[in-house]
């Protein structure tokens, strides 16, 4: 082999080592630019939602019909003052009447009161149902502000979803009595609770709530009500 052969040889071989330390600088540069952006990502996602303490059980239902009374859904703004966007576990229905007699304070005109109430006011609930329909404000899988107990582990807001029962002197009473049973007892059964988890707002701050079924000594019938429908909704899925 000549010099000149010899030189050739070495310049290839160097050209080969210098073009794999490229392929791998190149290499690593990618899987390290990969990683920063899965950062980033996973971190964004992370801070969507303030995640509270206890796993969300399920995505929050979002209802067309309940037992054939018709469901509107108009969620409140993300991150108005009554919908802070907290995830939650959910361990309750919460039950409350609207104590508000007033002609025309049925499940639309409340809906409109609580989306103007919600910008700046820490108030707000999950469904307002009235003799003929129901209308959805937050995902069922958030917290809302409707118990009195502030966010406590364990608590009505923090854990329960919340139904508000219209008691308009123009409606139907019996009607929204029995459209509230059925939609307590199908959120039983999509979150795979029980008749046992059913509260009023009175268990968690001590208010006379829902008035008009505590005074008239109907809590039962309502629990009643909830329960035969809920052992409905079991029979049905385990056929």
């Amino acid at each position: 082999m000549d010099n000149l052969e010899y030189v050739l040889m070495s310049r290839r071989s160097r050209q080969k080592k210098i073009r794999a330390r490229r392929r791998l600088i190149f290499i690593i540069a990618l899987l390290i630019i990969i990683s920063i952006i899965s950062t980033i990502v996973l971190v964004r996602c992370s801070c969507t939602h303030e995640i509270s303490k206890g796993p969300v059980l399920m995505d929050p239902a979002y209802p067309i019909t309940v037992d054939g009374i018709p469901v509107t859904t108009r969620l409140l703004p993300e991150g108005c003052a009554g919908r802070p966007g907290t995830l939650r576990q959910i361990k309750y229905v919460v039950i409350h009447d609207t104590d508000n007699t007033s002609t025309g304070a049925n499940a639309k005109n409340h809906a409109n009161y609580l989306e103007n109430t919600a910008k700046e006011t820490p108030l707000s609930w999950h469904y307002t149902v009235d003799d003929h329909e129901i209308f959805h404000h937050l995902p069922d899988n958030e917290v809302a502000y409707h118990a009195a107990d502030g966010e406590k582990e364990g608590g009505g807001n923090k854990n329960g979803v919340a139904i508000e029962i219209c008691v308009n002197e123009d409606g139907d009473f019996e009607k929204a009595f029995q459209n509230g049973a059925k939609l307590a007892a199908y959120l039983l059964n999509a979150y795979n609770l029980t008749p046992a988890d059913l509260r009023q707002h009175y268990d968690f701050s001590g208010k006379n709530c829902p008035r008009t079924i505590r005074e008239n000594g109907r809590w039962q019938e309502f629990v009643n009500l909830v329960t035969e429908r809920y052992n409905q909704y079991q029979s049905e899925s385990s056929e």
